[in-house]
């Protein structure tokens, strides 16, 4: 009881604090999901919703952001009682079921945000494009950034790792080979993952903002589908992403980015770890592939990205 009364004056005082919000959105730990809430608080807010809560453990993501009033961490305990008296709606955008058993996740039909656009009852328009605040400090830090290729190898520090997320780390060390006698490369990434030669090596050397920073000034990205991916699209940073087969690019992806997709007969299969084809979808594709896509986004600098529009 006493916890129960604890819980009630808390979310009382928050509420004193920082006012009634319309909607309090959690996603979970996963980064990159996290950050495409950005995406909802910001259409939330263009239709008139300007207090916003956010529940998530990675707070950093969300600084600054004039479409949230408040992040509370994940956990954080609220009273749901008070909370309907007030109108408050509680939600927790998904847009696929994991099936253990099969090590799948369920094939969305459309695009993940359009399905997390549902659980909040966001239809019409929607602005494909997630947002990270950084300050102008923040940017003038990672100046030393400019002009240089960012690279990433491996998802094996994520929230979720998936194995069918890979592309071979001799092939990446092919395109820094190809190119680094024309472009400095920086690594990033976990402390763990696979060093490529001939790069700066800045893996376990910078936090989410620090990486938000570099990509903001760094000529483009090239890395795989996750999180790095949703945030070089925040910040406005070109990007090729090598996404195989595990999963369609319109299915989770930007079309301003160069997205190497691999259409054979048993993709998209959104499977995380189990392949029954030896990850034939990553395997074909080549190093030369991804060095086109490079020449590719390097010829469209100085243009804006396009933001996708997709109609819910």
């Amino acid at each position: 009881m006493r916890n129960y009364l604890n819980t009630i004056f808390h979310t009382l005082a928050l509420l004193v604090k920082h006012g009634a919000p319309s909607h309090i959105i959690a996603f979970g730990d996963a980064l990159g999901d996290n950050l495409l809430l950005t995406v909802l608080t910001r259409e939330l807010y263009d239709r008139g919703f300007k207090k916003i809560w956010i529940k998530s453990n990675h707070k950093e993501l969300f600084e600054h952001n004039p479409h949230i009033v408040h992040v509370l961490p994940f956990n954080a305990l609220l009273s749901s009682t008070v909370l309907r008296f007030y109108g408050v709606k509680k939600v927790f955008p998904k847009y696929t079921i994991y099936d253990e058993s099969e090590d799948r996740d369920e094939v969305p039909d459309k695009h993940i945000v359009l399905k997390m656009a549902d659980c909040v009852r966001l239809f019409g328009p929607i602005l494909v494009k997630p947002l990270l605040i950084l300050t102008q400090e923040e940017r003038c830090a990672a100046e030393w950034a400019k002009g240089k290729i960012i690279i990433t190898t491996t998802t094996t520090a994520a929230f979720v790792p998936m194995s069918n997320k890979e592309w071979p780390v001799e092939k990446y060390q092919q395109v820094v080979n190809h190119f680094k006698h024309n472009y400095q490369f920086i690594q990033l990434g976990s402390l763990t993952d696979n060093p490529l030669s001939g790069v700066t090596d800045m893996r376990g050397k910078t936090d989410i903002r620090q990486t938000a920073a570099i990509l903001s000034h760094a000529l483009l990205l090239i890395s795989h589908v996750g999180f790095i991916m949703h945030l070089a699209r925040s910040v406005d940073c070109r990007t090729v992403i090598i996404y195989g087969g595990r999963e369609k690019p319109d299915q989770s992806g930007y079309a301003c980015f160069e997205n190497i997709y691999s259409a054979i007969e048993c993709s998209p299969c959104w499977l995380h770890n189990t392949c029954h084809y030896d990850k034939k979808c990553m395997q074909i594709i080549s190093a030369q592939m991804v060095q086109d896509a490079v020449l590719k986004q390097i010829k469209l600098l100085g243009t804006p990205l396009k933001i996708d529009t997709r109609i819910n």
